[in-house]
């Protein structure tokens, strides 16, 4: 179950990251698209969305490694941890790609 809710939880960030990238790179006419995560938004502000982003995944992968390695957290703490995660993702994930649907970024934009 930990290695379920590991790979979940680095799949999740991954797309969290890539839709994050896909709804802030450039700004399109209409829509005034911004980070919801104010840790986030000063990083991205400060160092650039695509360095930001890349700061921000390896901290995550190493936050990650670390609660997954630690003998400090028993292991159901480590995986009501990574439960959480998930489902904090999941919703930036879900969020993301219905700003990106909205905007007409998505390959499925406008077919319905």
């Amino acid at each position: 179950m930990l290695r379920l809710f590991l790979a979940t939880t680095i799949l999740l960030t991954c797309a969290d990251h890539w839709t994050t990238y896909l709804c802030l790179y450039a700004p399109i006419d209409g829509w005034a698209v911004s980070e919801a995560n104010p840790i986030a938004d000063w990083l991205f502000t400060r160092a650039g969305l695509g360095i930001g982003l890349t700061i921000d995944s390896l901290v995550t992968l190493g936050a990650i490694a670390f609660l997954t390695t630690t003998q400090i957290f028993d292991r159901s703490i480590k995986l009501a941890l990574l439960a959480i995660i998930c489902v904090a993702t999941g919703y930036a994930v879900f969020n993301n790609l219905s700003a990106i649907d909205r905007m007409g970024l998505a390959p499925w934009s406008g077919l319905v």
